[in-house]
């Protein structure tokens, strides 16, 4: 597993760049139709951008994918325990899973962008929520399936 940890972005910071908020969150829920089953239902996906120095570990022998799925699996650990606490813990974003990923690098370092599937419907670590199945219009390529 790859130790990393999701970047903090702004309601509207791919629209505004400059746009200087106070409250942030670590990604936010993406209104696409993507080809998935049970999306709407079970399934709802995610844009996020996970800070990891992707190069180190491409250097050690890793491939970009391996990188991904690793800081995925690290990112979907629950958090220890507390103490006197009788049930175990959730992960903190839901169960992710990854439908397209790619390695970027800004000023603020080497990342990876990343739009993943999750299975919680509100989260309030990503901004909005996940559209229901009934609102979503899904092209009828996808419908037959």
């Amino acid at each position: 597993m790859i130790e990393c940890r999701l970047r903090e972005l702004a309601e509207f910071q791919h629209v505004l760049s400059n746009h200087n908020v106070k409250k942030k969150r670590k990604g936010y829920y993406s209104h696409s139709v993507l080809p998935v089953k049970g999306l709407g239902r079970k399934s709802w996906p995610i844009i996020v951008q996970i800070d990891v120095d992707h190069e180190k570990y491409i250097e050690q022998g890793l491939t970009k994918k391996e990188v991904i799925e690793q800081c995925i699996e690290f990112l979907n650990q629950a958090p220890p325990r507390k103490k006197y606490a009788k049930k175990n813990p959730k992960p903190l974003y839901g169960h992710l899973e990854v439908f397209k990923a790619r390695l970027k690098e800004d000023d603020n370092g080497k990342y990876i962008e990343a739009e993943l599937i999750t299975d919680q419907r509100k989260n309030k670590n990503f901004w909005r929520e996940g559209i229901k199945h009934r609102k979503i219009r899904m092209p009828l390529k996808l419908k037959s399936k």
